[in-house]
């Protein structure tokens, strides 16, 4: 199966009806076949608790292709087995309803990550206004004094909704530097002009991740 194969790891987003909240699971697929996929028991990434769950539960899966890229779909259970191991059967729209985030189209959201800028020999510490898989727009001090053309080293600290932290690394260039006005600070747009597509791809499931979350938000 095209982008998903034995052993690709699974996050499932199961949503509380009570609250505006969002449940993060972790599994494998350890099986396909038809419009099934079966995987391991899924374990809840902050409680390290295994979850149980009823026939027709439903959750948003998501995961990385061998492409690289990040894939979703919607799903629910249609059954518990013993194979080797206790798996979940879940339903499987097929390859063609998978939603994929395009790697060249970047969607850019508000958000306030923790990063880290160095350029010559200077270095300081600060926070994003919005972030996309091309570039960041950061807040800057008076004190510190980015111009246009600066490349610069950044280091995001990225928390996904699985509990992980990831740490990316990128070069940017100064696109623009905005002044600060009455309500807002000086802001900064960056584009990355260097950057590992693993580390690319990590900011745009971020990105996806934040989008669903405001999504939900606003539906409820």
């Amino acid at each position: 199966m095209q982008n998903l194969k034995v052993g690709t790891p699974l996050t499932l987003e199961l949503k509380k009806s009570e609250v505006d909240e969002v449940d993060h699971y972790k599994c494998k697929l350890v099986d396909f076949e038809d419009s099934k996929i079966y995987i391991d028991y899924p374990v809840h990434t902050k409680t390290g608790r295994t979850g149980f769950f009823l026939d027709g539960t439903q959750f948003q899966a998501s995961f990385v292709g061998q492409d690289q890229s990040v894939y979703w779909f919607k799903t629910e259970v249609v059954a518990r087995e013993k194979r080797n191991i206790p798996v979940i059967a879940l339903f499987f729209p097929g390859l063609e309803e998978l939603n994929r985030v395009q790697r060249r189209k970047y969607v850019r959201v508000d958000a306030s990550v923790d990063v880290a800028i160095e350029w010559d020999t200077c270095s300081f510490p600060t926070i994003t206004n919005d972030i996309s898989g091309g570039g960041v727009m950061v807040v800057q001090s008076p004190s510190d004094k980015l111009e246009e053309e600066n490349k610069i080293d950044l280091t995001l600290v990225l928390p996904m909704n699985t509990g992980e932290t990831h740490y990316v690394f990128a070069i940017g260039k100064v696109i623009r530097v905005i002044p600060a006005k009455v309500s807002q600070p000086e802001r900064v747009s960056i584009e990355f002009i260097d950057i590992h597509e693993k580390d690319r791809q990590l900011i745009i499931k971020y990105c996806f991740e934040q989008q669903m979350q405001s999504r939900m938000r606003a539906l409820k």
